[in-house]
């Protein structure tokens, strides 16, 4: 049998095939893989690991495997991302990720995220209450194909970063322990919150106090400080006046209970149970009052 084509044909034959191009290309995903062939590449989530932390961040860095099992080459061209915070979104995007797969092989992906408290805090009204904060990333992967369209593959994975918290310091009083012709020795006693589930160490204390307007004292307590979590405590420091440094009007000051303004300034070394949290420079500033007793 012999077919014949006449000029009309010839002219709607040569219409067609763009338009049947056309159509294949925008077909749909599963179109493109039954005309293909193609098995569907994989995303599946491998681990999450925190980098970094302090009072102020979260660093977060998470390992996805991407599998393509066909005989033919693919191409990660995209990667869109939704990281939400309590069901609030908090970060999202695209990424150009450009990673060549080839036949049967995989690649594991590292993915950085950085989250800072202050944002977290602004978003999410009730994460200043919180030990830890419950996430949830979606992605989505865009898989190319030379010469055809493109597979969408997606993933999600939830799971949980801590929210540690800074401590606050406040001076509960000052007790007269002996006053001689040339010094007052006194005791100190400092009031810490520890917010967190965990203990806290306060390293190298060092403060800068003034009493009613005027320069007190200005010292160190080296032995560390340590604070249970979830409490309120105190710790006493002791510390010495200079009558002749600081005048005889401080002496009228502490000759009796009475109640002094005050400013507590200095700065400290925080450690905690958290093996990513140590050494973390804190400085503080406190404005109030304090009880004096003789």
């Amino acid at each position: 049998m012999q077919i014949r084509t006449t000029g009309n044909s010839k002219y709607l034959f040569r219409t067609l095939i763009p338009v049947f191009i056309v159509l294949l290309l925008m077909g749909s995903c599963s179109t493109i893989e039954g005309v293909l062939n193609l098995t569907r590449p994989t995303a599946e989530f491998e681990r999450v690991e925190i980098t970094g932390l302090s009072f102020d961040r979260a660093d977060l860095l998470f390992y996805v495997t991407v599998r393509n099992p066909n005989s033919i080459g693919l191409k990660l061209a995209g990667l869109e991302y939704d990281l939400a915070m309590e069901n609030q979104s908090l970060i999202r995007g695209n990424l150009d990720k450009g990673v060549d797969l080839r036949a049967g092989e995989s690649s594991l992906l590292e993915i950085p995220v950085s989250l800072g408290y202050a944002n977290i805090f602004n978003t999410v009204q009730t994460a200043r209450e919180k030990d830890e904060l419950d996430y949830k990333v979606d992605l989505g992967f865009t898989f190319t194909i030379p010469g055809y369209s493109s597979l969408k593959v997606p993933l999600s994975f939830t799971g949980t970063v801590p929210v540690p918290k800074l401590p606050s310091l406040n001076l509960a009083s000052l007790q007269v322990r002996n006053v001689s012709l040339t010094r007052i020795d006194l005791e100190l006693q400092l009031e810490v919150f520890n917010p967190n589930k965990f203990t806290i160490d306060l390293n190298n204390f060092n403060y800068d106090l003034t009493i009613a307007g005027r320069p007190w004292v200005r010292g160190s307590k080296v032995r560390p400080l340590s604070f249970r979590g979830k409490s309120t405590s105190t710790a006493a420091i002791p510390l010495s006046l200079n009558i002749v440094e600081v005048g005889r009007s401080v002496v009228d000051l502490l000759s009796g209970n009475r109640r002094l303004d005050y400013q507590l300034r200095g700065d400290t070394r925080i450690d905690t149970g958290l093996p990513l949290l140590q050494d973390y420079l804190f400085s503080f500033s406190k404005d109030g009052q304090a009880d004096v007793f003789r």
